[in-house]
């Protein structure tokens, strides 16, 4: 598994910065499943357990939970709106496999990270004061669970960082008394070893997402509301708080699966069968059902170069037999004044159409905007990234509402502020 994992991660790597397919399209999944394999060699050389090798079942169950948990979040930024997806598949079929495939990493991620953390010896043990449980506190988590699910959906705006942590708050007293593993039952021993390596695992997954996903073609953009000045990649510096609660969260859930698997299962085969394929139907039915809410998330679509429409026909078709298929291709190859005379002298159009040409799709690639926007741009008289700046953001957002409405214009406002921030 290392030396596959090892050998993947340097190929897309590679790959991405030679711009060859399929690194641009797939970097993010290449390189999170890379990782996994990586994480979970290393674990076995470790002297801890290779979760693929020794429990493959087990391996697949915690993908698929993986996808239908990530899709509640899906599910809940269909009101808050705090993230949408640029440059993605234009067909609607790759866009569902890609977030499929990019989903089932969230759990495997954060578990095989936990356990690198565990078999690296980071604080193998921390002792503190035992924390005394009782009905009283079980009531107080369970009613700011209801209010951390509750408050965010009522005022977004905001509440929104409450999102991370409600599942936590709500299921965990009930893993306290059922499931094999719980954090408050290693708090009420005086242990805080689990909770801190879990914290720890969680902010390193976290710089990986936010790492991958900058580097990635199809990414994710944030807009979080009053977090955008500073900056990690594209994630705000406050955000980051959020990756080690949510690191405790999805080990809550995955216990939580587990010990209400078990339970159900010991009522008997025939039982556990049927609420197996029950929960199996459901969560398919789940993720479907959020896949095609959520598709308005997505901003902009991919466009290769010979199927630019903001490039004259000649022009593109011309650069595309050339070699220049891609956007990211095109953008290098004509970076300078030297490039675009040998460009010109090899296309035999002018150097002055080349530039024309370059700043048409730099527009198009400026924070994945992608070649609709970057047309209805081009009808208000920008068709450069510099002529963004000159327009104040709600201005921008109704000249554009004024072309057409469409799904995914729903957090408009937020979506230009980004492009005008950092234009500006």
């Amino acid at each position: 598994m290392l030396a596959l994992g090892l050998v993947t991660f340097a190929a897309s790597t590679a790959g991405l910065l030679l711009l060859f397919e399929p690194a641009l399209s797939w970097y993010y999944q290449l390189a999170w499943w890379s990782y996994i394999l990586i994480a979970d060699g290393l674990n076995r050389r470790l002297g801890g357990r290779s979760l693929i090798r020794a429990r493959p079942r087990e391996f697949l169950w915690l993908t698929l939970l993986s996808v239908a948990w990530w899709c509640v979040f899906e599910a809940l930024n269909l009101r808050l709106g705090n993230w949408y997806y640029v440059m993605d598949h234009p067909a609607r079929v790759a866009r569902w496999i890609s977030g499929v495939v990019a989903f089932a990493t969230v759990l495997p991620g954060i578990v095989e990270t936990l356990e690198l953390v565990e078999n690296l010896g980071f604080f193998r043990s921390l002792r503190t004061r035992p924390l005394r449980w009782t009905r009283r506190k079980e009531a107080v988590s369970l009613t700011l669970g209801v209010l951390f699910f509750a408050l965010p959906l009522l005022w977004p705006d905001t509440f929104f960082h409450l999102t991370w942590g409600s599942f936590a708050l709500l299921l965990e007293p009930w893993n306290r008394r059922h499931a094999r593993a719980s954090f408050l039952r290693d708090l009420e021993a005086g242990e805080a070893g689990p909770l801190v390596r879990t914290l720890v695992a969680g902010l390193f997954c976290g710089l990986l997402w936010e790492l991958w996903n900058y580097w990635a073609r199809a990414k994710w953009i944030y807009t979080v509301p009053g977090f955008a000045d500073w900056k990690l990649f594209e994630m705000p510096l406050l955000g980051f708080m959020g990756f080690p609660p949510f690191a405790i969260e999805c080990l809550v859930v995955v216990r939580f699966a587990q010990a209400a698997g078990e339970r159900v299962a010991a009522r008997g085969r025939r039982v556990g069968r049927v609420a197996a394929v029950a929960a199996v139907a459901g969560a398919a039915a789940f993720t479907a059902a959020v896949f095609a809410a959520s598709d308005p998330t997505v901003d902009s679509v991919y466009v290769p170069v010979a199927q630019m429409r903001v490039l004259p026909p000649d022009t593109r078709a011309r650069l595309s037999a050339l070699g220049l298929r891609s956007q990211e291709k095109l953008l290098r190859a004509l970076r300078d004044v030297p490039s675009r005379e040998e460009w010109s002298r090899r296309s035999g159009i002018a150097v002055a159409d080349l530039e024309a040409v370059r700043d048409r799709v730099e527009l198009v690639t400026y924070k994945g905007l992608g070649e609709e926007r970057a047309l209805q741009l081009a009808r208000l008289g920008i068709g450069r990234r510099d002529d963004l700046a000159r327009w104040p953001p709600g201005a921008l957002a109704s000249a554009l509402r004024a072309q057409g409405v469409t799904p995914r214009d729903r957090f408009l406002e937020r979506r230009v502020s980004v492009w005008l921030r950092a234009a500006d």
